[in-house]
């Protein structure tokens, strides 16, 4: 009996624990990076740390003890995050009519194998033929890279590959003599205005096209906002640390620790940024892309007071879109003002890239 009243309490005591954890990653979305960037890391693990307090609250129930209400209080004052994260609306084909608007946004990985730059030709191959067979009105692009010394050749092939009218590209960087990594939007419908996002310190990580669609102008962001450039051996780390080999321990810890705030405060920065032109925009927005960032983080957060995200009016379960190692992460998405509603969104399992690709359908309604 002694014995498993120490268990108890032990059990209590890492309940404590788990609860405030899961308390800073449901205020993340209130705290910007730049206050306090450790709210920011734990949202990164807001759904693994929720199961564990859900786990904890059936088994003080199974014990009988009032302790389930610790954990039961903090996520129900959190259900916005819950809401954010998880969907159950029924699942249903994605069928698209002559008014609605169908986009693609995807983050190719440079159609390579890895990060060398090399393309992989049975790689993007299968990516444009999934494209094309899917037919939508607009593709949006992240990470898209090409090799050749006629520079944007390949991007006129591809916008007849794929049946488009149009394509914007930006490079993240000031582009090579004979090669392009950036971002691109292709379209069926005509463009009438083009630009950039960029801002001091920062890579171009965003682009809009001005499209006129059934007679009106919606404005369409392409964004890819900054990555924490994680390694393999750093995501093999967290998954798997070495408690016993405590000076790696430290060293991998530290730089884990230092990506990750470089990319929170750029992050804020670029999205401040971002939504400075959204509100300014003169037209109806629809914004995609890569952010880098979960549904519970400060970022997302800002977007979503401003935009719709498709996936909380259509999707399902988690969907993750992330196809790494992480097994959880939401990080790619399609937002749209309030003069359109989605009427379907797929995360499609192609593991042809680290993402998967995000497809939804929109109505027009104003």
């Amino acid at each position: 009996m002694k014995k498993l009243g120490v268990i108890k309490w032990l059990l209590l005591l890492f309940n404590i624990v788990v609860v405030i954890l899961l308390a800073m990653s449901q205020l993340a979305i209130y705290i910007p990076p730049s206050k306090q960037v450790l709210f920011s890391i734990m949202a990164l693990f807001y759904p693994v740390i929720l199961v564990i307090n859900i786990l904890l609250l059936f088994i003080w129930l199974i014990f009988k003890r009032k302790y389930w209400l610790i954990s039961l209080i903090v996520i129900v004052l959190g259900f916005q995050n819950i809401s954010n994260n998880f969907q159950f609306h029924p699942q249903k084909e994605c069928i698209k009519t002559a008014d609605d608007i169908k986009i693609i946004t995807y983050n190719v990985r440079l159609f390579s194998t890895d990060r060398t730059g090399k393309d992989s030709p049975v790689l993007k191959n299968n990516i444009l033929e999934f494209l094309r067979s899917e037919q939508p009105d607009i593709i949006c692009l992240q990470e898209y890279h090409s090799l050749d010394r006629n520079v944007y050749a390949p991007l006129k092939e591809l916008t007849n590959r794929l049946e488009q009218n149009i394509y914007y590209y930006e490079s993240y960087y000031s582009p090579r003599f004979d090669q392009l990594s950036g971002l691109v939007i292709f379209s069926k419908y005509k463009a009438v205005n083009k630009g950039k996002l960029k801002i001091p310190g920062s890579r171009t990580f965003g682009i809009f096209t001005d499209l006129l669609i059934d007679g009106d102008t919606t404005r369409i962001f392409n964004i890819h906002l900054a990555s924490i450039r994680l390694q393999d051996s750093d995501i093999g780390f967290v998954l798997n640390p070495d408690f016993n080999n405590k000076q790696e321990l430290k060293k991998h810890s530290s730089s884990i620790y230092s990506k990750l705030n470089r990319a929170f405060l750029l992050r804020e920065k670029q999205m401040k940024y971002i939504t400075g032109v959204i509100r300014t925009s003169p037209y109806p927005v629809i914004l995609c892309g890569d952010f880098n960032d979960t549904p519970s983080s400060f970022v997302y957060h800002r977007v979503n007071r401003l935009l719709t995200d498709s996936f909380t009016k259509a999707g399902s379960r988690l969907s993750r879109t992330y196809a790494g190692e992480l097994p959880y992460l939401r990080i790619d998405y399609t937002f749209a003002s309030d003069d359109f509603k989605v009427k379907c969104y797929d995360r499609i399992i192609q593991y042809y890239s680290d993402h998967f690709p995000v497809l939804t359908i929109w109505e027009k309604t104003k």
